[in-house]
């Protein structure tokens, strides 16, 4: 339209009329594909925490289930690719921003993972702590006992004086 015929019909903008319309904005491919390429960073990071957090116990049951829901989403995020690929670029928008979402819920699902980790390695220090101020020491497999910071000061610190 022009701005002539939008004075005379008392009319919006073009712009205006189908920002209203379409209220929804669909994010352009480069977008979706820089998203994709964070997300795959990230869960990357996420998969080398998973890693060094190995040895922790007790998370069996959780770390499967999460496990599952990680490879159904990348499944499902690499058959979107495929699908957006192969669709006409109107869709493709949309197909590669349903492709981000699985590639979030699969990250998501290896920060779970890690947070419960994380979280159990927090409680056994806490724990360990605990039965440190309790007069509880542990001790190493050498059978040598473990101090902590402060208790270490302590002891120099009569050594010094």
């Amino acid at each position: 339209m022009t701005k002539k015929l939008e004075e005379e019909f008392n009319l919006p903008p073009l712009e205006e009329a189908l920002a209203k319309e379409n209220p929804e904005e669909v994010p352009s491919i480069e977008e979706t594909k820089q998203e994709i390429v964070a997300m795959e960073d990230a869960l990357s990071v996420s998969e080398k925490i998973n890693m060094a957090f190995k040895e922790v116990k007790g998370l069996e049951e959780h770390e499967h289930e999460m496990n599952d829901i990680a490879k159904e989403a990348l499944s499902s995020y690499k058959q979107l690719m495929s699908l957006g690929m192969n669709v006409s670029d109107m869709a493709a928008g949309k197909v590669f921003a349903e492709a981000s979402n699985m590639l979030k819920i699969a990250l998501d699902a290896s920060d779970g993972k890690a947070k419960a980790k994380l979280q159990q390695i927090d409680l056994m220090i806490k724990k360990a702590r605990l039965d440190n101020n309790t007069g509880k020491n542990e001790t190493t497999a050498d059978g040598e006992l473990l101090y902590d910071r402060n208790e270490l000061l302590k002891i120099i610190n009569k050594n010094d004086k």
